[in-house]
């Protein structure tokens, strides 16, 4: 059953065209879209025919030629590029860990906590060991989501 919001448009391109200024390239012509809320959007294409251009155009990272592009308030987009800025000075391996540093500090709070259970300040005092033992199920829920037990191995292959 369609509700209010499914008709809701929070998103519209109106004659959008882009043209690459140092060589005068036109990378996208006269494009008129409109996303409604809840849709899920793909957009396929020949390599350089200007889907990276399009997106970066939706999320606002870059400006069209022509055209106009409306957002409806409250709402944001945000884009995750093909080939993300990595540190240089870095390893590949410590560019990856970098991503993955929630995991890692899991599995680090993880080893804390099973520390803390064998001090008698906490496994005298119920209140505190039953907070000790929601928050290692709160971490547990992490670690197995993020599958941190095997993430060294992983990150070796």
């Amino acid at each position: 059953m369609a509700t209010v919001d499914d008709k809701k448009i929070i998103f519209s391109m109106v004659g959008v065209s882009k043209i690459i200024p140092q060589n005068r390239k036109q990378i996208l012509k006269d494009i008129y879209l409109s996303f409604f809320y809840g849709a899920k959007i793909g957009i396929i294409g020949l390599n350089g025919a200007g889907k990276s251009t399009l997106m970066k155009i939706i999320a606002g990272i870059e400006q069209p030629t022509q055209g106009e592009v409306v957002w409806s308030p409250g709402y944001s987009v945000g884009y995750l590029p093909q080939d993300p800025p990595l540190d240089e000075s870095k390893t590949v391996k410590e560019n990856v860990m970098e991503g993955v540093q929630q995991a890692y500090d899991a599995l680090k709070e993880y080893e804390e906590i099973n520390e803390k259970f064998g001090l008698e300040e906490y496994y005298g005092d119920p209140d505190k060991m039953d907070k000790l033992m929601q928050r290692q199920s709160e971490v547990q829920d992490i670690i197995d989501a993020t599958d941190a037990w095997n993430m060294d191995s992983k990150l070796d292959r």
